[in-house]
């Protein structure tokens, strides 16, 4: 006889036992009925983790979206033009320490007289 190795899912109907195959006995109802609330009470619990309710106040109203998505959008360009700003800044000083450097240093020197360059114009 083959045994099927397949998982069941919280959802799935193998988990909901037939009433033939609980029996008559009310303790074991009582038991299946137990077991049947502290699933709801998992789902909502998991429910209100989620903030459905939110979610959909939220989506609900397009100009509410729009004003969200408009300040999460201009916040995330300043962050980013900000932290390239840090991060060149650091880089060139780094760089303009190395001009004295025996190896490298005239290279850095002109590419330092090229950013002068394009500067002055």
């Amino acid at each position: 006889m083959a045994h099927d190795n397949k998982e069941v899912s919280p959802r799935s109907p193998e988990l909901v036992k037939p009433p033939e195959a609980i029996g008559e006995h009310p303790f074991e109802l009582r038991h299946e009925v137990k077991r049947l609330n502290e699933r709801l009470d998992q789902i909502a619990e998991s429910l209100d983790k989620a903030e459905i309710q939110d979610i959909i106040e939220n989506y609900s109203s397009v100009k509410r979206r729009l004003v969200v998505n408009f300040v999460a959008g201009a916040a995330r360009g300043l962050g980013l033009s900000l932290g390239t700003i840090v991060i060149l800044a650091i880089l060139g000083f780094i760089l303009s320490q190395m001009v004295s450097l025996p190896l490298i240093g005239n290279y850095i020197a002109q590419i330092l007289d090229y950013v002068k360059a394009s500067q002055g114009r």
